[in-house]
């Protein structure tokens, strides 16, 4: 099946029940997500924004492993680093809200939490989008949260839902 058939079969559904949809899975086709946050089909760039923000919505865990979900369609999602990108945030009356590069926003909260970790002797920033499916933050986002969090002693953090998230 090509792209466009994959979007034809799902663009015009109102929701998403991924977790009633069970298809078998497609053999010899995959999704990737580089570690620059582009995605490939096959290989294949997906240049189209629209369709990569439809696929982002399509995204199911299983058993450990992720895949791109339709009524008829399961194909295998590999990732570099994290599924989703976060490009931007705001701070709206004391919490704050993160934009995904599929241009979602998503609240800072006990729910979609924020975690740094190190990795290479780097901070690996990243914010839990949903369930079991995570967004790195870009180092730009991650230095401008660092100078807007509070400090207590060596420690920096930010308050948002009521909340405190640590950053180091």
């Amino acid at each position: 099946m090509d792209l466009d058939q994959i979007e034809k079969s799902v663009i015009d559904l109102e929701s998403y029940p991924l977790d009633k949809w069970n298809p078998k899975l497609c053999q010899n086709v995959s999704f990737r997500i580089n570690g620059e946050g582009k995605w490939f089909y096959n290989e294949s760039e997906i240049k189209r924004i629209a369709m990569v923000k439809l696929f982002s919505k399509l995204i199911k865990y299983e058993d450990g492993k992720y895949f791109v979900v339709t009524p008829s369609e399961k194909i295998s999602l590999n990732f570099e680093k994290e599924i989703f990108y976060i490009i931007d945030f705001k701070r709206i009356d004391g919490d704050y809200f993160f934009k995904t590069n599929t241009e979602e926003w998503v609240k800072l909260s006990r729910d979609n939490e924020l975690n740094v970790n190190m990795v290479d002797g780097q901070p690996y920033p990243r914010l839990r989008v949903k369930k079991h499916i995570w967004g790195l933050l870009s180092r730009n986002i991650f230095y401008k949260i660092i100078s807007e969090a509070d400090q207590n002693g060596d420690k920096l953090f930010l308050i948002s839902d009521g909340v405190y998230f640590y950053l180091n």
